[in-house]
């Protein structure tokens, strides 16, 4: 099972250089056009193209990444809680936490730094504001989310173990209620009532996140009762999984016609959390078949960590290289992508395995977790 987590792990952050990929792609489409047309931006007319959809697709695909990390890092203190202690020990959490946070404030001072030398004015409010909200990249976001549901896991941890039904439907119950805040705040429906608690929904905070980090505490400590079951409905979710994937496609496409507005930030939506329940449960079920490039994909699994804090940095810079000296490029994603997915994932690889083999090795799990 742990191999194979793993193996979970290195495909979610394959699907993460996609996703930021991809929404390099909708920049060049939709804000960058003038680069390689003469038009004016925003620029919508590539709305309902082939190369929109295909992104579409993409980020419809990738959607289960998130989650999966989630799951695992939830599994994985399990785990490392035991069979016999009533919670997780502090110095699991406290060594869990600090691998997470140093390397992540080095890398967003790293990326904060860029934008000051580049011009940007920045405010040790700002500054202190951005480091706690995970705002340095789009991507960082996730990391204060893994902080804090470590932090609050002391909790968790003993709920999971004694009532994990009951865990696993209060949590799954908050996630469906802030799924309806976010579809209230999409759609720029007037109900005061549920505005106090629109800020659930910040990218940031724990609360959207909880069921799949407790559901992966729950799968550790109760796998030999779940697995069963998730065994014998696993062909009827692997073909779910597939109408559901086109369904989240059209959901989001009449969410954007419904809220009147030329385009909205990609959010996780009810399908969306549909289906990357979908994807891990036909993932778990099918625990005897057999996965390509098992090797290879868990060896970028146990890395996961560092290609997470590096890659924003890649497709940045990337994208801003070839917006500056390449700018057709930008108009032809089908090589776009590739370009931009290599150097997410290739450069922050290879960052690692040159300081892996360097005298600054000694760093590495500084830099890297």
């Amino acid at each position: 099972m742990v191999r194979r987590l793993l193996y979970l792990m290195g495909i979610a952050v394959i699907c993460v250089v996609l996703n930021h990929a991809s929404g390099w792609g909708f920049v060049s489409m939709f804000w960058w056009t003038d680069r390689y047309m003469p038009v004016s931006v925003p620029n919508f007319e590539q709305l309902g193209s082939v190369s929109y959809y295909a992104l579409r697709m993409i980020e419809q695909f990738i959607i289960f990444a998130i989650p999966s990390f989630l799951f695992v890092s939830g599994f994985f203190l399990a785990f490392a809680t035991g069979r016999n202690r009533t919670t997780v020990g502090r110095d699991v959490i406290f060594t869990r936490v600090k691998n997470l946070l140093i390397p992540y404030l080095i890398w967003s001072c790293v990326l904060l730094g860029l934008e000051v030398i580049l011009g940007r004015n920045l405010t040790l409010e700002e500054f202190i504001r951005i480091l706690l909200t995970g705002q340095a990249t789009e991507a960082y976001y996730f990391i204060p989310v893994l902080i804090q549901l470590y932090l609050i896991s002391f909790f968790l941890i003993p709920l999971a173990r004694k009532y994990w039904k009951s865990v696993l439907i209060l949590t799954g119950l908050l996630q469906l209620f802030i799924l309806l805040v976010r579809y209230v705040m999409i759609l720029g429906l007037d109900i005061p009532a549920l505005q106090p608690f629109y800020f659930l929904t910040s990218s940031w905070l724990f609360t959207s996140f909880l069921f799949w980090f407790t559901f992966g505490v729950v799968f550790g400590f109760h796998n030999p009762i779940i697995k069963p079951w998730l065994i014998r409905i696993r062909w009827y979710v692997l073909a779910s999984l597939v109408v559901v994937f086109f369904l989240g496609i059209f959901e989001w496409e009449a969410l954007l016609q419904a809220s009147g507005k030329e385009w909205i930030a990609p959010q996780e939506t009810f399908i969306d959390q549909i289906y990357a329940g979908l994807f891990l449960i036909a993932f778990l079920g099918f625990e005897s078949a057999a996965l390509p490039g098992m090797r290879t994909i868990s060896q970028i699994g146990t890395k996961s960590f560092g290609v997470y804090l590096v890659h924003s940095l890649a497709l940045i810079y990337t994208a801003k290289l070839i917006y500056h000296f390449i700018p057709g490029l930008l108009g032809v994603q089908w090589l776009f992508q590739p370009i931009l997915f290599a150097a997410g994932l290739g450069l922050p690889l290879l960052l690692m395995e040159i300081t892996a083999r360097s005298p600054a090795r000694r760093y590495y799990s500084v830099l890297f977790g």
